[in-house]
């Protein structure tokens, strides 16, 4: 049986503190889990791991790692403080143009809204004008997925196999469900609840904000840019 990779696999890799993880040549590696090793740093190789040559070491005279000079040790709370200074600075790598303010030390995060770009959602039809900019990554926020969505005279099918709310920031957004069309207006806010099927759709223009639970919702309907 085929082995499979996804997001939680990569936060296990992670915590490992290993950047380098031998695979299976048949695993499937899904696109949210391969943006999230990019994201940590993980490395995925196919093959088998090399084996440590001990015996060579010990013919050459050279130390083994039980025998190495132990390293210092290093608090808690300074690889926190790294960890999240290092994390402040990825939006601006990952994410040009989207300005954010970030506490180094407790994740807090404020977002520049005038700074979101949405770039092009894939709904399967090519002549959909819908976009999407996630506004937190999957490391910033590992619960929930967060950012805008807009929409010019489209109407599209979707099924959500997550939780997500939507608040209409301006035009005028629709979703029909089970036969009957629900209106919203800036101020309004949508709940959508797992596995429930809709059709995005708007007369005008539109933009919302979403917020979705859990945070790998595109992995969840295997969403291909």
């Amino acid at each position: 049986m085929k082995t499979l990779i996804s997001v939680n696999e990569i936060k296990n890799f992670a915590s490992s503190g290993k950047k380098v993880h031998y695979i299976e040549p048949d695993t499937i590696i899904t696109p949210a889990a391969r943006d999230a090793a990019n994201e940590w740093g993980i490395t995925l190789k196919v093959g088998p791991a090399p084996e440590e040559d001990v015996c060579c070491a010990e013919a050459t005279g050279l130390q083994t790692v039980s025998e190495q000079p132990e390293a210092p040790s290093v608090s808690p709370e300074l690889i926190s403080k790294i960890v999240m200074e290092v994390m402040a600075r990825l939006p601006q790598i990952a994410q040009p143009g989207l300005v954010k303010e970030v506490d180094p030390t407790t994740g807090f995060a404020l977002v520049k809204g005038n700074s979101v770009v949405c770039e092009r959602f894939n709904t399967g039809n090519p002549n959909d004008k819908v976009g999407i900019k996630e506004i937190l990554t999957i490391k910033e926020s590992p619960n929930m997925a967060t950012g805008f969505m807009t929409l010019d005279h489209t109407s599209f099918d979707f099924q959500l196999k997550y939780d997500e709310i939507d608040y209409v920031v301006d035009g005028t957004l629709e979703f029909i469900v089970n036969g009957k069309k629900y209106t919203g207006h800036p101020g309004d806010v949508f709940f959508i609840p797992m596995n429930t099927k809709v059709t995005f759709s708007t007369p005008d223009k539109c933009k919302f904000f979403f917020v979705t639970y859990p945070a790998n919702w595109a992995e969840l309907v295997n969403y291909q840019k």
